[in-house]
């Protein structure tokens, strides 16, 4: 079993407009609501590539009923900490003529609570485990330490489970001294961590070698069209991609890393292998308009076609 850890689960609304305009009435003629939140769409894809793999983490009132039953109809086993009060968030995105004109507005979710807290430590430890990896992934709730992160890393680690953190900002920089096996930050959260206006090729493989300093076995930085770097304690990797036609970026890091750690169970030492399908699955991801949404069969395509050099 993979488990992935949603704080601020959303539900996400995906609009399509390719004339979009402010002040203006638009009738919508394709539109798609989902769960979403960083772990949930990893979960989608996870499940799309055949691993077994169960949801859990915080929900919030009606629109948090919505995220369960959507996840249950999708065939995802979910088990969610139910917060008593606030909702959880709307992420509304509206897609125009290409990926440049994406806007999304995203709610800040509910306020979490102590005891609420100390459930979701609990249900933590218990679904580690019966998992293999545990993936805990995107923003922190309000009323969440900053250090939440580094925490449950630590007691996934205990009951023998391996970990993988897709985080920014403060949830980063502290989450990342719980010890994950495998962290992915994208350009720019590993520009900030780093304290870099801007990655370049050296300065991107000088942050995820901090990365590993800091307590990461594997870090990865996904850099859109540019594929990616990664680093371990001694080894330096260079992912090339094959420039494709971009639908949407959205989601296209989560499915990276749902990529990734399905690779690493059919082969934890591989590490160009892991690289390889997290790469093909991001790229398939951003071909499609839906979060944590990819075709196999691109998949497979993709990764004949990606480079994986050693430096």
């Amino acid at each position: 079993m993979i488990t992935t850890v949603t704080l601020n689960a959303a539900l996400d609304k995906v609009y399509t407009l390719p004339n979009f305009q402010l002040d203006q009435v638009h009738r919508l003629e394709h539109a798609v609501t989902v769960p979403g939140g960083k772990g949930i769409n990893a979960a989608r894809v996870l499940r799309l590539l055949g691993a077994p793999v169960g949801a859990t983490g915080i929900v919030a009132g009606h629109t948090g009923r919505q995220v369960l039953d959507g996840l249950r109809s999708e065939g995802i086993a979910a088990d969610f900490v139910e917060a008593a009060h606030g909702e959880t968030r709307l992420a509304i995105t509206v897609l125009g003529s290409s990926p440049s004109t994406q806007t999304e507005l995203i709610e800040a979710g509910p306020a979490v609570t102590r005891d609420e807290l100390a459930a979701l430590r609990r249900k933590v430890m218990t679904l580690a485990r019966s998992s293999a990896w545990v993936v805990f992934s995107g923003s922190l709730p309000q009323g969440c330490p900053a250090g939440l992160y580094a925490e449950l890393i630590a007691l996934a680690k205990a009951q023998g489970a391996r970990t993988a953190l897709d985080a920014s900002g403060e949830a980063l920089a502290q989450g990342i001294q719980g010890g994950p096996d495998l962290v992915k930050p994208n350009a720019e959260e590993a520009a900030r961590y780093a304290g870099v206006t801007a990655l370049t090729p050296d300065t991107a493989k000088m942050a995820a070698a901090q990365l590993v300093k800091a307590g990461a076995k594997l870090a990865v930085i996904s850099l859109g069209a540019d594929g990616a770097v990664a680093a371990t304690a001694d080894t330096l990797y260079c992912v090339k991609v094959p420039a494709v036609s971009i639908v949407s970026p959205l989601g296209s890091g989560d499915a990276m890393v749902a990529g990734m750690v399905a690779a690493a169970l059919k082969h934890p030492d591989d590490i160009p292998s892991i690289l390889r399908q997290g790469a093909a699955c991001g790229t398939s991801a951003a071909l499609h308009p839906m979060a944590g949404v990819l075709s196999t069969e691109d998949v497979t395509k993709l990764e004949q076609q990606i480079s994986v050099q050693q430096e």
